[in-house]
């Protein structure tokens, strides 16, 4: 029997029809029939100028292309927000290496730190909550501060009061011609050796030219270079103790113990303990422990035995993307690595001064707080590739990796089962991070920028710095380090900021350098006492790095280095950069232009030397110095004296 189902017409009224039968078709009125032709003719007019919006667009991409670098969208495209970002900063117990628990320094209840990201324009208020129990300050490491605001930059004793336990600061930055990932830490002690630090992503903004048509001048794999912007990956590489550096630090006072040594690299807060090979008996005729480090001279230890650990390693998912952006940066501030992708080129095309001319190359060199941008064509067969990490280091061979993972199905590993390590076999480095036959290595000084730049052709003023390091005078395994004349001790992170003063005579010994006036073009060149590469930093504005060489700086300046030497200095191209680094018994001379008064630093970024006092504050443009606010005079904080023998760890 046929089932029947009720219908209601507009007006209540029921209508009975049997399943399946068709009712009575009505055909619409005159009205109708117009209005519904007068929409149809709106969708058209407005799907036509979407469409000519669309060609308009795609070909002033064309023409920004033509014309040296690509370009996406029009100026109009995004306004800039303010972003506002709450970090809550504290303690816990962590084990990211599966090896040992330990205290970690967290933010928002992760190390590294969870990412923060904006667009370059905005405005970024990021309120910090100090929970650590000790003083601390976030500096924000690459970033320019506009306006004379420096702050903001994080540097306690130089340009701000610590931020004390349980207060709180709220640290500004325009981002206005400023891009790519920035990284952040401590700056008054040594919490980012346990665990303090994290990343800021800068979306680059669409006007700003590009050099993806240099790798391929196809259009669509220039879009797939844009959309890789959309959603990078980002790779913090970080050697990591299962001690945390305060104890060291008392190791090295009472036992001369050098904190070189480490149990594990972190990509991401992930990685695991990799005990020394058995093969391995000694570095250049060192003998090694079984973490792969070479003995202490004083005999000190830390780790006597080493037990491997099944920790994850990091999986970077491709997600069936043409191309993929990676951002690698090393918070370690310790180790330089090389890194390197199984059956993959890389093509780096910025570092943390800007777009770069793209350099393709298989193994890269990562120094201490240096970030390198590559892409990277996703073309191989479905299945994991070994993303290697090697410390690029003659007092321990240490190593981790990563993945690169194409989705696909994984067989013969059970549920729970630890992942596999990559067999070394299919790598293009060696354990101590030398380049096997038949691949490339990065060659940083020809990262020329992107789009051309060179730097301003004369000096007005030269400062002449040195690498050095004395005997302390009370403690017989201490070093007091400098870069002029004198260490920056870590106790001047307490005292009063030297932005608050910059007309007081500082009393001596100081390393501190005054009377750089807007407008001046300022070289630095630092030669190397010690038997090791030191990476340097400048704060607050990227500098161009002119030369370096592995003797003496045997010139007056770097105009009489240029006329004896041609070839040792760069004045058309050299690489831009906020990381420079200065070879071992060598010299690096770099260049920049003051153009707004600024309270900086130049340093050393390795952690025992930065501690040891390698550091140099500086005022610049202090001939038009700026009104500091008065919440920042008013920062909470507590009155220190200086002590007595002005030691390193007084």
């Amino acid at each position: 029997m046929d089932t029947k189902y009720t219908l209601l017409d507009s007006k209540g009224s029921v209508l009975n029809h049997e399943y399946g039968s068709k009712p009575a078709k009505k055909w619409p009125g005159f009205l109708t029939i117009v209005l519904r032709a007068i929409g149809i003719l709106l969708l058209l007019v407005v799907s036509l100028k979407f469409l000519h919006q669309a060609v308009v667009s795609r070909g002033g991409a064309r023409n920004e292309e033509h014309f040296g670098g690509f370009r996406q969208g029009s100026s109009s495209d995004r306004i800039p927000q303010t972003v506002y970002y709450q970090l809550n900063m504290s303690q816990a117990w962590r084990n990211p290496d599966g090896g040992h628990w330990r205290p970690l320094f967290i933010g928002n209840n992760e190390s590294p730190f969870p990412n923060i990201n904006v667009n370059e324009g905005d405005l970024l208020k990021i309120n910090i909550h100090n929970d650590f129990g000790l003083p601390t300050t976030v500096h924000w490491v690459g970033v320019r501060h506009k306006d004379g605001a420096t702050w903001n930059d994080g540097s306690s004793g130089v340009t701000q009061y610590p931020i004390l336990p349980r207060a709180n600061w709220t640290s500004v930055f325009n981002t206005s011609e400023d891009w790519g990932l920035k990284w952040f830490l401590d700056h008054t002690s040594t919490p980012s050796v346990d665990g303090m630090y994290g990343t800021v992503w800068i979306r680059p903004s669409p006007q700003r030219p590009r050099p993806y048509h240099l790798i391929n001048d196809d259009p669509l794999e220039i879009q797939s270079m844009m959309d890789a912007e959309e959603s990078p990956a980002h790779l913090t590489v970080y050697n990591y103790q299962h001690k945390p550096m305060d104890w060291l630090l008392a190791q090295l006072q009472g036992e001369g113990y050098d904190p070189y040594c480490f149990n594990s690299v972190l990509v991401n807060g992930k990685g695991r303990v990799h005990c020394k090979p058995d093969w391995l008996e000694e570095i250049d005729s060192k003998p090694v422990d079984a973490n792969g480090c070479v003995k202490q001279p004083t005999g000190a230890v830390a780790y006597p035995d080493c037990t491997p650990s099944d920790g994850d390693y990091e999986v970077i998912e491709t997600h069936n993307r043409r191309w993929i952006l990676l951002n690698f940066v090393n918070p370690g501030l310790e180790h330089p690595w090389r890194i390197s992708i199984d059956n993959h080129d890389m093509w780096v095309i910025a570092t943390d001064g800007g777009f770069v001319t793209p350099q393709k190359v298989q193994v890269l060199t990562l120094t201490n707080a240096e970030r390198l941008t590559v892409l990277v064509r996703l073309d191989q067969a479905p299945g994991d590739y070994a993303i290697r990490v090697n410390a690029l280091s003659r007092l321990q061979f240490i190593q981790t990796y990563a993945m690169l993972r194409y989705p696909h199905r994984e067989f013969g590993r059970m549920l729970g089962e630890p992942m596999s390590r990559p067999d070394e076999q299919n790598s293009a480095m060696e354990i101590d991070g030398s380049v096997k036959n038949g691949f490339v290595l990065l060659d940083k000084s020809e990262l020329h920028p992107y789009p051309g730049l060179a730097p301003p052709k004369a000096a007005d003023i030269t400062l002449r710095f040195r690498a050095t390091g004395a005997p302390d005078p009370y403690n017989p395994y201490i070093t007091n380090c400098s870069l002029n004349g004198s260490p920056w001790q870590i106790f001047r992170g307490l005292r009063t900021p030297l932005a608050m003063r910059p007309d007081q005579e500082f009393p001596e010994p100081n390393p501190i350098v005054k009377g750089l006036p807007i407008g001046s073009v300022v070289d630095i060149i630092v030669e190397n006492d010690l038997p090791i590469a030191i990476p340097m930093y400048k704060h607050n504005d990227p500098t161009f790095r002119l030369g370096s060489g592995n003797t003496k700086f045997d010139w007056k300046d770097v105009a009489d280095a240029r006329d004896q030497q041609p070839k040792l200095i760069n004045l058309d191209d050299p690489p831009l950069g906020y990381l420079h680094e200065l070879p071992a018994g060598g010299w690096l001379a770099v260049r920049w232009k003051i153009t707004q008064p600024a309270m900086t630093m130049f340093h050393a970024f390795r952690v025992r030397y930065f501690v040891l006092g390698m550091q140099v504050p500086m005022f610049e443009g202090d001939d038009q110095w700026p009104e500091v606010p008065e919440y920042v005079k008013n920062q909470p904080h507590v009155e220190f004296e200086l002590p007595e023998h002005m030691g390193i760890f007084d």
